[in-house]
């Protein structure tokens, strides 16, 4: 894979830990150029906010003089999952998980779709959640954000196919990252248990599925939804 790769410029969104650091450096390790100095362009960034997105975007391009993809891996469980039904949510907490999950994914699909922005070929992996495609008691902002997610990202597959650019959006099951262990310590047991491999997974596992993605091997898939969840969906 590394030389479907190399030589590439990759845009990372949540590269500070779990999933998108495991991510970015399996670019850097293949020889990538990743925007999350010289190689590494690191930048904190509103995700919610399209203009900070738009900057980030074309600051990447000035950079590095081109974007070959993206992986939208950043996004939060919200300050009330697992402890509120949908009755009790305030607007506040839905706009704030909503925002970071999915405004997020709508930003950077808008902008970096532009017509001509991206390399061709070029790919686009959005990370969602088990429960992108499942509902789970208290957590109606974090299922509604992970749901919308994959409709963003087979319209944007259809609409950015023939301009050349591919996107997927993978589904990772419970991955052992710091945001898990934070969400899951409110629960009295570990929603892992029953799946067909009966583990937590581990990032790079998870980023070893997005750089495929992300790469020409997978030069004939696009708006496919791929669970790595060690079965949990099955």
């Amino acid at each position: 894979m590394a030389a479907s790769l190399a030589g590439k410029t990759f845009f990372i969104t949540g590269g500070a830990s779990g999933m998108g650091l495991a991510t970015k450096l399996a670019a850097v390790t293949d020889s990538v150029d990743v925007s999350y100095r010289s190689r590494i362009l690191t930048q904190p960034v509103d995700v919610a906010d399209r203009g900070a997105i738009k900057s980030f975007l074309e600051g990447t391009k000035r950079h590095f003089g081109r974007v070959d993809g993206i992986a939208n891996i950043a996004g939060i469980g919200g300050r009330l999952i697992g402890t509120h039904p949908i009755w009790e949510i305030p607007t506040a907490e839905y706009d704030l998980v909503m925002d970071a999950n999915a405004r997020s994914v709508f930003n950077t699909l808008a902008e970096g779709l532009v017509p001509g922005f991206m390399e061709t070929p070029g790919s686009i992996v959005n990370v969602g959640s088990m429960y992108s495609v499942r509902g789970f008691k208290n957590a109606a902002p974090y299922c509604g954000s992970k749901h919308a997610m994959i409709g963003l990202t087979k319209t944007a597959a259809i609409e950015a196919g023939e301009g050349g650019i591919r996107v997927n959006a993978l589904l990772p099951g419970c991955v052992d990252t710091p945001l898990l262990r934070a969400t899951f310590e409110r629960f009295d047991e570990e929603p892992n248990q029953n799946t067909p491999i009966p583990r937590y997974g581990e990032p790079q596992e998870i980023a070893n599925v997005i750089a495929y993605l992300l790469s020409s091997e997978s030069s004939f898939v696009t708006g496919a939804v791929w669970n790595v969840d060690g079965g949990a969906n099955a």
